[in-house]
């Protein structure tokens, strides 16, 4: 990556963490139901939740992923997934795993996950990807076929895949063009039924309600929004989980 990518990504990473500071996480984190479908079941996490009282959930990404300017590692997104997850699900034990870190391509993140199926059995994989490889200038044909190799291995693993596209600022949207990845994405999903969840648009509709407004915070109040968005979203994604997991009982 050249130098001008390589700070314009750090940059990048660090706008997950900007939000409204004065919103407590309850009063802002309304989705409408049509950003968290469609629903796709998810077959194999209900398996686990119903004969083994535990789901095993694989999170793989990038920065935003592993602690996105939050105030620790315990108030990122996924460990606010296990704690929404252990509220919906209280008698399933969640086991939650993450790997990734900062400037990791889906090709990157494909080599973690090649690693970590037979290693943590995952029962759901939740795969964050797109904005590093937008930065990059990947060929979106090679980030889709990426994704789709990934897809098929993680399922044919047994688990279930919930892909995550990028986040929604208004400077990357700016410089960058995101819809290439998202619609590979959104095909990817549809092709091998994986569920897709469009943070993109969630965020995106924050921003517009004025919920969580990325970009306009103070710097000292950082990490306390940060940990707001954060909160929010793994809130978002235990929401499409459950449903997910509902679709695949009926």
């Amino acid at each position: 990556m050249s130098v001008a990518r390589h700070g314009f990504a750090a940059l990048l990473a660090a706008l997950v963490v900007l939000a409204a500071p004065a919103a407590r996480a309850a009063d802002v984190c309304d989705a409408p139901a049509e950003l968290l479908g469609p629903i796709e079941p998810l077959r194999h996490a209900a398996h686990a939740i119903a004969q083994r009282r535990a789901l095993r959930v694989l999170v793989i990404g990038s920065a935003s992923s592993t602690q996105g300017g939050t105030s620790g590692p315990q108030t990122a997104y996924p460990q606010q997934l296990k704690i929404a997850l252990g509220a919906k699900l209280a008698e399933t034990e969640i086991v939650l795993q993450t790997r990734g870190g900062r400037g990791l391509s889906a090709a990157d993140l494909a080599g973690l996950l090649d690693a970590a199926l037979p290693e943590f059995h995952p029962d759901l994989v939740i795969w964050q990807t797109g904005t590093v490889d937008a930065v990059n200038g990947v060929d979106p044909d090679e980030f889709a076929q990426v994704l789709r190799t990934g897809a098929d291995r993680a399922q044919a693993a047994g688990a279930d895949l919930l892909l995550m596209d990028p986040q929604f600022s208004r400077m990357a949207r700016a410089t960058l063009n995101y819809t290439p990845y998202r619609q590979a994405m959104e095909a990817v999903a549809n092709a091998t039924d994986a569920m897709l969840l469009r943070r993109y648009e969630l965020m995106k509709h924050w921003v517009e309600s004025g919920q969580i407004d990325p970009e306009r915070s103070p710097r000292r109040d950082w990490p306390k929004v940060a940990d707001t968005l954060h909160a929010c979203l793994g809130r978002a994604i235990a929401a499409v989980i459950i449903k997910g997991v509902r679709e695949a009982e009926r």
